[in-house]
């Protein structure tokens, strides 16, 4: 009975000296507790150019007069706003594209046309579902575009130069990526119709013409 109470208090000393003599060595290196970067958001306004390309149809009598598939390219600017909640983005985006959407026709011997599709403008919603830097959106509302014709009758010797400013829509969708905190790339595919109007008044060759396009954009925004 006597060793055993020897060997406890033994191992209690052994114990106590081993914590006192840590106690006494010098702290160890502790990892810092890590500074996560804030989570990106989209809220803001932003800024940028977009540029593209894009193939549509001439209707109406300008099936006939100025070709059926004209095609092309537009570059422009653009401004906007974002909302984000969550994951949920809700904004308004506008812009404007200088645009040349060409092709021509001929409904007879010895008559000529050609249309264009120019300065294509749109205003319209955009609502997405955001992962931190990448977007993912639809987008729809106004758009309108001059649209121009051409006409040379050397039959009847009568010719026109035309270009009204026609009102539509636009319907879309795309994805977005912020590469940096302000800078963001982005593609996206938009369909737009424009509405019809008269064409060559007081010659033998009078028809109403309207337009859609499908155009392919890429672009960069600055975010402020």
């Amino acid at each position: 009975m006597k060793k055993v109470a020897i060997a406890l208090i033994s191992g209690a000393a052994i114990s106590f000296a081993s914590l006192a003599q840590a106690a006494d060595l010098p702290p160890g290196n502790v990892a810092p507790a890590y500074d996560y970067p804030p989570s990106f958001t989209w809220t803001g306004f932003y800024a940028g150019l977009n540029l593209g390309a894009g193939l549509g149809n001439f209707i109406g009598g300008g099936r006939s007069y100025f070709g059926s598939n004209p095609d092309g390219w537009l570059i422009g600017g653009t401004v906007g706003y974002n909302y984000q909640s969550g994951n949920l983005l809700v904004g308004a985006e506008a812009d404007y594209d200088w645009s040349h959407f060409a092709s021509s026709g001929s409904i007879a011997p010895g008559v000529f046309s050609s249309g264009n599709i120019e300065n294509i403008a749109t205003i319209r919603a955009r609502v997405g579902y955001a992962m931190d830097r990448l977007l993912i959106f639809g987008t729809g509302g106004y758009a309108g575009a001059e649209v121009a014709g051409t006409l040379n009758n050397y039959i009847a010797s009568a010719t026109a130069n035309q270009s009204f400013w026609s009102n539509g829509y636009a319907l879309g969708f795309g994805a977005e990526y912020a590469v940096t905190p302000h800078i963001t790339v982005k593609a996206e595919y938009l369909f737009a119709s424009f509405g019809s109007n008269n064409f060559f008044g007081l010659t033998p060759n009078v028809m109403t013409a309207g337009a859609n396009v499908n155009m392919l954009r890429a672009g960069v925004n600055y975010k402020f």
